[in-house]
């Protein structure tokens, strides 16, 4: 349980721009070979390449919102 994701990396995600990363166990198979791995992903991101973060870092709009000047 030492690895949950608490409010805590919440906030430093969103307020400090701090990137978490968590090592999780999957399941794979390649030409039949079944397999498990241990992948180290990200958690939390600050980065959003969907939305774009207004001024405030904390408010986001979409890509193509009327409300974004081109």
């Amino acid at each position: 349980m030492k690895d949950r994701i608490t409010h805590k990396y919440y906030k430093n995600c969103l307020l400090v721009s701090e990137e978490q990363r968590r090592t999780i166990n999957v399941i794979r198979n390649h030409l039949h070979d079944v397999y498990t791995e241990e992948v180290n992903k990200v958690a939390l991101s600050p980065k959003d390449d969907k939305q774009i973060i207004k001024e405030d870092g904390i408010h986001t709009l979409a890509y193509g919102h009327y409300r974004l000047k081109n």
